[in-house]
C-alpha cells in the first residue's frame, strides 16, 4: 500500500469501452471527477457527450501513441471469450485480443511518456480469476494466465505503477449468468484502486482471494530469479 489514489481532473482512457463492464468503469470514475476517454472497437458505440471516444482495433495500437500523451491512467479491460471453440482462428484470436493486444497497448502508453513524468502514469489490466482458477473455457484460460505471467515479469522493471483487476463472473450480455452487479463491480474496483492496491480482486470466489497473492509472489521472486530487465 502506498498513498491514495484520486481522479478529481484525470485522464483515464478505457478499452472495451462499449461493453458492460467498460460502461460501468466509465460511469463510476464520471462520478469520482476523472476525464473519461472511451476506447472502442465499435464504431457504431454511443456515449454521453462529455466522454471522448477513440476508435482502436488490435493489431493498431500504435495508431494511440499520440493520444496517450495526456493520458494518466489507461484501463485494459477489453477481452473476448470463445467458449469450446479451440480452432485455429479461435486461437489466434483469443491469444491477439486477450494477450497481444494488451502487451503491445502497455508498451505503448509507456513509450508515449515522457521520461520525467512517466511514474505519475498508471495501467490497469483486466485479466480475470481465469489467472488461478476454471473459466470452462480453454481458449479464455490459457490467453488470461499468459498475459497474467506478462504482466508479473513486466512489473519488474516497470517505470510505472501496474494493477491488475481480477474479476470474477458479473452479469453483461456476454455473461447473462453472471451473479455480480457490473455497476458494483467497478465501484468496488476504483475504491480498491484509491485504497492504492496492486491487485485489485473482486468475486465471490473465497479462494482466489488466497490464491492470487500467492501466486503473485511465487512468480515475481523466480522472476527476479531467472530473468533480467534491460
Amino acid at each position: 500500500m502506498g498513498k491514495a489514489l484520486t481522479f478529481e481532473n484525470r485522464v483515464v482512457a478505457v478499452t472495451g469501452a462499449s461493453g458492460t463492464m467498460g460502461r460501468a468503469l466509465i460511469a463510476e470514475l464520471l462520478r469520482q471527477g476523472a476525464k473519461p476517454i472511451a476506447l472502442t472497437t465499435s464504431p457504431q458505440a454511443s456515449f454521453s457527450p462529455e466522454i471522448q471516444v477513440l476508435s482502436w482495433q488490435a493489431g493498431q495500437e500504435s495508431a494511440l501513441r499520440s493520444h496517450f500523451h495526456d493520458v494518466d491512467i489507461l484501463i485494459i479491460n477489453h477481452g473476448i471469450n470463445v467458449h469450446g471453440d479451440r480452432t485455429a482462428a479461435a486461437i489466434a484470436k483469443s491469444l491477439e485480443v486477450n494477450s497481444l493486444s494488451v502487451l503491445a497497448l502497455m508498451d505503448t502508453f509507456i513509450a508515449a511518456t515522457e521520461t520525467a513524468t512517466v511514474a505519475a502514469k498508471e495501467i490497469w489490466i483486466n485479466t480475470s480469476e481465469a489467472e488461478v482458477g476454471p473459466a470452462f473455457s480453454p481458449l479464455y484460460e490459457i490467453s488470461k494466465r499468459l498475459i497474467g505471467d506478462l504482466i508479473t515479469l513486466k512489473r519488474q522493471d516497470a517505470p510505472c505503477t501496474i494493477r491488475k483487476i481480477i474479476l470474477g463472473p458479473f452479469k453483461s450480455n456476454l455473461n447473462p449468468i453472471g451473479v455480480m452487479s457490473a455497476d458494483w463491480v467497478a465501484k468496488t474496483v476504483i475504491t480498491l484502486a484509491k485504497r492504492d492496491c496492486h491487485n485489485i480482486i473482486v468475486t465471490i470466489n473465497p479462494l482466489t482471494y488466497l490464491a492470487l497473492p500467492i501466486k503473485e509472489i511465487v512468480q515475481s521472486i523466480y522472476f527476479r530469479l531467472f530473468s533480467r530487465g534491460t
